[in-house]
């Protein structure tokens, strides 16, 4: 009498003909269909200039149907700086990066694209596959008889429907990702510092080399930590150590006397 018949399928469309298909966020991806791409561009604008840069920026991406992210501006003795995050339609990321490079001098400029078309193909068949699935368990819920089953059937249901959120969700994510793409672009007037440039931008990304780095640091610094502690108890050590051969010695030579007139 246990809710999950012998024999029952990993995915069974059939099961439940009048369940409505749940549609997909896009179509099947082909092979280099997503495609994230993020930049940031330090760009030197004229003295006095940069209220001009920076409307011209947003010109530019509202021209190619953007959108402005965020903003910041700042001025100081050194001149005015700030900078502006946009996001374009992907197809638009080329003609938006050469819009920018007309405003001024490029100081700085960095790119960068991931391609995550093989993971969005992985989560659409794991998506359908669980899909077949819930159909699968929604059409037996149905069909309970017993309490006990059906509670063993929405136990089933309630996982399945927890793994669908979270692809549905990182799907959803993928798709907004690949179809725009970011640009952060600092205007600075001349005099003024960059505070945000390709290296910086570089280091805050994290990889595989920089791990390994941290994770060396780390164990040179457990590994220092405990050589300084065992050199600052060395002289501590060393005389509760003669104190225990001490008492030791001590301990024995009346057992021995006492072993001696016994005999």
């Amino acid at each position: 009498d246990g809710a999950e018949p012998e024999g029952a399928p990993d995915a069974a469309p059939d099961a439940a003909p009048d369940a409505a298909p749940v549609a997909l966020p896009s179509a099947p991806a082909a092979p280099g269909d997503r495609i994230i791409k993020e930049g940031t561009m330090t760009v030197e604008v004229a003295a006095d200039g940069f209220d001009a840069a920076y409307r011209a920026v947003i010109e530019r991406a509202r021209s190619l149907n953007g959108t402005v992210v965020s903003s910041s501006t700042r001025s100081d003795e050194q001149g005015t700086f700030g900078s502006i995050t946009v996001r374009v339609p992907v197809a638009n990321y080329e003609d938006l990066l050469a819009g920018i490079g007309d405003i001024g001098e490029v100081r700085s400029r960095d790119v960068t694209s991931q391609d995550v078309t093989a993971e969005y193909v992985d989560l659409e068949s794991r998506l359908r596959h669980l899909q077949a699935q819930e159909a699968f368990y929604l059409a037996l819920l149905d069909r309970a008889q017993a309490i006990p089953d059906a509670i063993a059937v929405q136990q089933q249901l309630d996982s399945l429907q927890s793994q669908v959120e979270q692809i549905k969700g990182r799907l959803q994510l993928l798709t907004d990702r690949t179809s725009f793409s970011t640009l952060t672009v600092e205007l600075v007037e001349p005099g003024a510092p960059a505070h945000l440039t390709a290296e910086d931008d570089a280091a805050a990304r994290p990889s595989l080399a920089r791990s390994w780095a941290t994770a060396r640091d780390a164990f040179v610094n457990v590994v220092g930590a405990l050589l300084v502690g065992a050199l600052f108890l060395a002289p501590l050590l060393v005389p509760v150590g003669l104190g225990l051969l001490v008492w030791r010695a001590t301990r024995r030579r009346p057992a021995s006397a006492a072993a001696a007139a016994a005999e």
